[in-house]
């Protein structure tokens, strides 16, 4: 049940994002300034929990909301996002916010042929090493990389890469764990 709910809410984003994703190709906006915009929105209503609140309370009315939108961010946003949010209001969306976002960046992301992916080593890795992996990844998978490197020296050695939530865990950890239990099976 909780599965679904979250698949919808992921529909329902990826519709809102790609319709403010045209908007911003068709207003003259660009759309990493509305990737910006959101992002701070975003911000805005988290450092909040009033406001917040505010976003999702269904005893708040439709008006009541339109107007904190407005005051809260009348000056700071280009019309055209600023009437996303009052629509988003108006259809008792504001709580998909940071769902739209995210599903914003994944638009943004495919639009300029971009794959944004977790490195996980066991150790730090130079600069050097750095530059080439991302250079195999680059040509494996023919799109521009974003690497987020992380360590984490549990998995003894190897590498764990997270592709937009798809994970290939080529780490000894993971290596030894399914030999112990191919072991153990016999």
């Amino acid at each position: 049940m909780e599965a679904a709910k979250i698949s919808n809410n992921e529909l329902v984003a990826n519709r809102w994002a790609k319709s403010l994703f045209e908007l911003a190709g068709d207003e003259g906006l660009t759309r990493e300034g509305v990737l910006d915009n959101l992002k701070d929105i975003v911000d805005t209503v988290n450092a909040s929990s009033d406001l917040k609140a505010l976003f999702v309370n269904p005893i708040v009315t439709v008006e009541e909301k339109q107007d904190i939108i407005e005051k809260v961010f009348g000056q700071s946003l280009p019309q055209t996002v600023k009437n996303f949010l009052m629509v988003l209001a108006l259809r008792k969306r504001l709580g998909l916010l940071e769902d739209i976002l995210e599903e914003y960046k994944k638009e943004l992301n495919k639009c300029e042929n971009i794959v944004r992916l977790k490195v996980t080593s066991a150790v730090e890795l130079d600069d050097a090493k750095r530059e080439d992996l991302k250079n195999r990844i680059i040509e494996k998978l023919a799109k521009n990389a974003d690497i987020n490197w992380d360590v984490d020296s549990s998995i003894i050695g190897g590498l764990i890469f997270n592709i937009d939530g798809t994970i290939v865990d080529d780490s000894i950890r993971t290596k030894l764990n399914n030999m112990s239990k191919r072991i153990m099976t016999r």
